[in-house]
């Protein structure tokens, strides 16, 4: 393993006024719902990533007693499930990307929820050779962040710690022993070797993002007691700075997300207090070129910490839960597509 490398960045955030934007209109865009193969055992809190034309979701649990290393594969071309190399160990809330083939795992948490333990371990899977390697360890141990990769670099931002000793007491109704954070970090896959970067304007953890057109976004999330946040913040690895956009009209944390033909698409999550189950039933897409959200047909069973994989004209939606909290845990699995 080669060495760590932490350079050390300007703290300081770039921000800019709010540019104006279109509210989301009264009525939902054409889209399309579609059943796909339930999965074997259901899985939620789990990471996934698409690799030649199968879908690879991996950790997470079936029952929050337990996190566990189970590895789900869905081909596409033949709507089935099979199970792959298991994770070298339990982990849940962690980062899946697939970077020149193969399948880096980041950070996440091992242990029960409950008394979840953050990780700052690499997992690289080849799919030829079926084999786990280690990658340079995150600067950090967190879970709950968002990884993407732009190019042959993995970028890590967000998560969940534990809190430092001495630090300040957290506010009212925030977790006693655990704190998002702002931080990114950049993993050159080559080098094997991590650098920290500006970290964003809002810390926070569950929330959704991935990359867009060689940016990077981090969508909504929490800071708890607040589970709805609705910032966003896009991130040039150009420029290295970090600039706000439009709002999300519905703001959420646990959701799934991923790009498509340009916009970036957000279903589900938690922290809706209107309804019993806590569950947002949303499906919206972020436009980038118009700072704009568009709404689509809500989900045809509302879920959260699921995953949510493009491929094609489709985004394959399978997991998740469909209460708030880790239980209920589901391997219902949707196929979206716009019309």
């Amino acid at each position: 393993m080669k060495r760590l490398a932490l350079l050390a960045f300007a703290a300081a955030v770039t921000s800019t006024a709010m540019p104006a934007f279109a509210q989301t209109p009264a009525a939902p865009a054409p889209s399309a719902w579609t059943d796909i193969a339930p999965m074997p055992q259901a899985q939620v809190e789990a990471g996934a990533t698409l690799l030649d034309g199968k879908i690879y979701v991996m950790g997470g649990w079936n029952n929050e007693a337990a996190p566990f290393g189970e590895v789900q594969i869905y081909d596409i071309a033949a709507n089935t499930w099979s199970v792959g190399a298991p994770l070298p160990e339990p982990i849940h809330h962690q980062g899946v990307v697939a970077v020149g083939g193969r399948i880096y795992v980041v950070g996440g948490f091992g242990k029960r929820f409950s008394e979840r333990a953050p990780l700052d371990t690499v997992h690289i899977f080849d799919p030829k050779t079926g084999a786990w390697t280690k990658g340079a360890p995150l600067p950090s141990p967190r879970g709950a962040g968002i990884a993407a990769a732009i190019g042959t670099s993995i970028y890590y931002a967000g998560g969940e710690r534990r809190r430092a000793p001495g630090s300040p007491p957290p506010k009212q109704g925030s977790h006693p022993v655990y704190e998002p954070v702002a931080d990114l970090a950049v993993y050159d896959t080559v080098k094997d070797m991590w650098t920290q970067l500006p970290p964003m304007k809002v810390a926070r953890d569950h929330a959704v993002g991935g990359a867009l057109n060689g940016k990077l976004y981090v969508i909504g999330g929490r800071d708890r007691p607040v589970y709805d946040l609705t910032a966003i913040e896009e991130f040039d690895p150009a420029s290295g700075a970090w600039r706000e956009r439009a709002p999300m009209p519905n703001g959420r944390s646990g959701g799934a997300g991923t790009a498509m033909d340009g916009k970036f698409f957000v279903f589900g999550g938690e922290g809706n207090n209107a309804v019993a189950s806590g569950i947002f039933p949303q499906a919206e897409s972020f436009d980038p070129a118009t700072n704009s959200w568009i709404k689509y047909a809500d989900m045809p069973l509302p879920r959260h910490s699921q995953v949510a994989i493009a491929a094609g004209n489709r985004i394959y939606i399978p997991g998740g839960a469909v209460k708030r909290g880790g239980s209920d845990v589901t391997g219902k699995g949707d196929a979206f597509e716009v019309k």
